[in-house]
């Protein structure tokens, strides 16, 4: 919020479970659609007409959708973001959990988990649920767009020896001195993404990859659970 607010670009420390703390700078969160990534620009391409954004963020997504003629849902859990959002221009920003969100009647032509989107579910048990509510809020030929990164393919990362799956991660933050609680962070394999969609009834088609692992898929109904 400083950095929308005041400009103050100050970063957050990250630190996790098998690499030394980094540094994340909010500007990153506030790019424009021409300082996009290519597997963000692919995304934004494949989106139809009517989008919900979950876990919007600032809305840097949605706020470019917009502008190509897009109808934008962008979700938050944070009241802060959900401000910032509004203030940037994004039509309809929202807050509340998908729980609540998809007991309403609206369907949606794509659903973006973008910015290792994954992340949102915390668990390979959250996966399948984040999915299956997903799911239920798109039209018969809606499509879901995740990024995610599979970590496998990372040799140097010193995972520690209890973890059951590599992905399973746990993250904390400081910011200016506060530290805050650990929280956990997930990063799945595109075949174990596969697996855990068609229990849900989708199918996965990873349209974009990089050697460092990081992928975008895109999800939609297939087979009947």
């Amino acid at each position: 919020m400083r950095y929308h607010d005041f400009g103050e670009d100050i970063a957050v420390i990250v630190r996790n479970d098998f690499s030394d703390p980094e540094e994340l700078y909010p500007s990153i969160f506030f790019r424009s659609e021409d300082d996009f990534e290519d597997w963000e620009l692919l995304a934004l391409g494949r989106c139809g007409p009517r989008v919900l954004d979950i876990g919007a963020g600032v809305g840097s997504h949605g706020l470019a959708l917009q502008t190509r003629g897009h109808s934008v849902t962008a979700l938050e859990l944070l009241p802060g973001t959900v401000r910032i959002m509004r203030e940037r221009g994004i039509t309809d920003a929202r807050l509340g959990r998908l729980e609540e969100f998809s007991k309403n009647d609206l369907k949606y032509d794509t659903i973006l988990l973008l910015m290792n989107g994954s992340m949102l579910a915390g668990t390979l048990t959250g996966l399948e649920q984040l999915l299956s509510l997903a799911s239920s809020l798109l039209t018969s030929t809606g499509i879901i767009l995740m990024d995610s990164t599979d970590l496998r393919t990372v040799g140097d990362l010193d995972y520690p020896a209890s973890q059951s799956y590599a992905g399973e991660l746990h993250y904390q933050l400081e910011f200016d001195g506060v530290i805050g609680e650990v929280f956990p962070q997930l990063f799945v394999d595109p075949k174990l993404l596969a697996c855990i969609s068609q229990d849900v009834g989708l199918e996965v088609d990873v349209v974009w990859f990089n050697k460092k692992g990081h992928y975008l898929a895109e999800l939609k109904r297939g087979l009947e659970v």
